[in-house]
């Protein structure tokens, strides 16, 4: 009986047909699961050289993380009704400031999306603060989405965000929201916070 083609296999299944789970390896990583959980991956060099030549890269100099540093000595907790619109079973505090923020300047506009890239996305995971084997659920990400169009919460991070050098704020923005610190400034100086 040949072996489904796929991604994941179980040990019994490796076992049995090795050569072919080696032969689909060398093109896609697979796998290998123990008592129905997990185990270990089963990849190509190719694919391993590649895995180390990424984790070898220096994402240091990133605008989000120049962003991030910056953050972390001047943001400040946001009031209590807009912190309590977060998830708050997804991490702590200055982490869910810092996801939020992110769907903001990346202009993060689906679950799926933020879904994807808290999990896969190193600078987004190290802007946000993950750390190794954290991930969020699809649900956290939904309310954290659900959280960031609330007028209360959203004016929390615009002023967050209106406190950053433009510059820097420009740099770590997707290009449609470039123009935010202008429209922060704009809603400052029509609210008289700037008037004379």
């Amino acid at each position: 009986m040949p072996m489904a083609d796929s991604r994941s296999v179980t040990m019994l299944e490796l076992d049995r047909h090795l050569s072919q789970s080696l032969e689909q390896a060398r093109h896609a990583p697979m796998n290998v699961q123990r008592y129905g959980r997990s185990w270990v991956w089963v990849l190509s060099s190719d694919a391993w050289a590649d895995a180390a030549r990424w984790a070898a890269q220096d994402s240091s100099a990133h605008p989000l993380l120049a962003l991030r540093r910056v953050l972390d000595v001047q943001l400040r907790p946001w009031p209590e009704t807009a912190m309590n619109l977060l998830p708050f079973d997804a991490g702590d505090t200055r982490a869910l400031q810092r996801a939020a923020l992110l769907v903001v300047l990346r202009d993060l506009n689906s679950a799926q999306r933020v879904f994807d890239d808290l999990r896969y996305h190193q600078v987004y995971r190290l802007f946000v603060g993950l750390g190794h084997g954290t991930a969020w659920s699809p649900m956290q990400c939904v309310r954290l989405l659900q959280a960031c169009a609330q007028p209360l919460l959203r004016a929390c991070i615009e002023d967050t965000l209106g406190e950053v050098p433009a510059p820097l704020l420009e740099a770590a923005c997707v290009p449609a929201m470039r123009a935010m610190p202008q429209q922060v400034q704009a809603l400052r100086i029509a609210g008289g916070c700037l008037s004379y």
